[in-house]
């Protein structure tokens, strides 16, 4: 599930990584790529950061004990590097490719819920990270909402509308399917 708005972000634009802390005394900095983007972070990429007119050019990038670090263009010391410290860092939403199981946020809010029949379970209110898989919020037409597992086995997003497998309180803890 890729995350794709923050407050202050142009836009049409996507959340691609966060800058970490500074790596050595030179500018250089470790970012933390989201993991559903196939980013390729390559040099000379423009990368829009809400706050900093201009964004941040990368000029270097490689990975150090299989973590990157990134070197921008104008960031030349560790205290430079320390000043963007928790930076965001965005481009266009199309010039984004996601991972082959990924969707963009934005594009399951709003949308409805049903179960295999057809009948209304909901509507996806919020999506949450989870450590092992990320979890829809559906707020129910009775008022109650669910936090779903968002697996295969369990929902279907790649339909219009989502299709929720009916297990034994998953929805309602006093309901059976």
């Amino acid at each position: 599930m890729a995350s794709d708005t923050i407050d202050g972000m142009p836009d049409g634009h996507v959340v691609v990584g966060r800058v970490g802390k500074p790596f050595g005394n030179r500018g250089d900095v470790y970012v933390f790529p989201d993991p559903d983007l196939d980013e390729g972070f390559e040099p000379g990429t423009v990368y829009a950061t809400p706050g900093r007119p201009g964004g941040l050019t990368l000029t270097r990038a490689h990975l150090h004990t299989d973590r990157l670090i990134l070197t921008f263009a104008g960031i030349g010391d560790r205290t430079a590097a320390e000043a963007i410290r928790g930076t965001v860092l965005t481009r266009e939403r199309s010039l984004v490719d996601l991972d082959e199981d990924t969707i963009w946020v934005a594009d399951l809010l709003g949308r409805q819920v049903v179960d295999p029949e057809g009948d209304l379970v909901g509507v996806v209110e919020s999506v949450t990270d989870g450590h092992a898989h990320d979890y829809l919020l559906i707020a129910r037409p009775d008022g109650g909402e669910a936090l779903v597992p968002m697996v295969e086995e369990l929902v279907d997003w790649t339909v219009d509308p989502i299709v929720l497998q009916p297990v034994a309180g998953l929805v309602d803890p006093d309901e059976a399917w």
